[in-house]
């Protein structure tokens, strides 16, 4: 069974009227799986074929404690019948946390290292020296975060939405910004919303996307709004969990606090401080990560 056998049709919802006659509409990539849908599906969707391709028996990945992705390479590795690591950024007391205890039943093997040992990930002898015996695996960088991971989220966004005027995502790896980037035309703008405290390197892994999937093809229809994080990647404010109430309330579209409640907190602001021209047609990627709401 291929992985692209489990796509269930997206659905779009709205558009939610705001002042200067500005159209907000969401594209609920939620509603295809809590915990392996949202952006995941598509970042997954090429290095999954490459995975069934070469005949790899195990994925090893990346991530933090709170990770959508370890959950959803967790879930799809069981769905699917293979093996699956991951390599943890903290402590092993993280283990009880919603996301790992997940991934840990779903039968993903955790391996937790310090942020120091953390930042060798790319090293070559790192996974040797840190998983010793391990054979026939496919590396999977963290967030899905390469080649296939862009062409796959290139797909979120196409011919049939060139009337949306700009296209807004939450950011963490860059990747899932990079392959929409890839798909628009030339008047349409991406506004990423990074969710890191320390995200200012998203720019530059973004351009360097774009130059591997578009070579000699430069895109300055794109910006990332770094004043909504607040606090930080999982990190959240009394604030931000009262709009996530409100909205949601007011939407009937959830939304959580890691990164579709950022996203929506800052398209509101933005509307309010008048950063969008009137008359803006706007479409919301709502990216998933409702394992945490479940």
């Amino acid at each position: 069974m291929f992985w692209t056998d489990f796509k269930p049709d997206i659905t779009d919802t709205g558009p939610f009227n705001y002042d200067n006659g500005i159209r907000l509409t969401v594209r609920r990539l939620d509603l295809m799986d809590p915990v392996w849908g949202g952006n995941k599906w598509f970042k997954l969707k090429y290095n999954l074929e490459r995975f069934q391709r070469q005949g790899y028996e195990e994925i090893i990945t990346f991530g933090g404690a709170f990770s959508n992705h370890i959950a959803a390479v967790a879930r799809v590795g069981k769905k699917l019948g293979f093996r699956t690591t991951g390599i943890i950024r903290g402590e092993p007391e993280s283990k009880s946390n919603t996301t790992l205890s997940r991934a840990e039943h779903d039968g993903m093997q955790l391996v937790f290292v310090s942020r120091e040992a953390y930042r060798q990930k790319d090293n070559p002898s790192f996974l040797p020296t840190l998983l010793p015996g391990k054979s026939n695996y496919m590396i999977l960088p963290e967030g899905g975060g390469n080649e296939e991971g862009v062409l796959g989220c290139s797909e979120i966004v196409n011919l049939k939405d060139f009337h949306f005027s700009h296209v807004v995502v939450a950011c963490g790896t860059g990747t899932t910004a990079a392959g929409i980037i890839s798909s628009l035309n030339s008047n349409q703008q991406l506004i990423g919303v990074s969710v890191l405290r320390d995200g200012k390197s998203i720019e530059e892994t973004i351009n360097n996307f774009l130059i591997q999937s578009r070579p000699g093809k430069i895109s300055s229809n794109w910006q990332i709004m770094h004043e909504f994080h607040s606090g930080g990647y999982a990190r959240t404010t009394p604030e931000l969990l009262a709009f996530c109430e409100n909205f949601t309330s007011r939407t009937a579209v959830p939304i959580e606090s890691v990164y579709t409640g950022k996203m929506f907190y800052g398209i509101e602001k933005m509307i309010s401080a008048v950063n969008f021209p009137s008359g803006a047609n706007i479409l919301a990627i709502h990216t998933g990560g409702l394992q945490y709401l479940l």
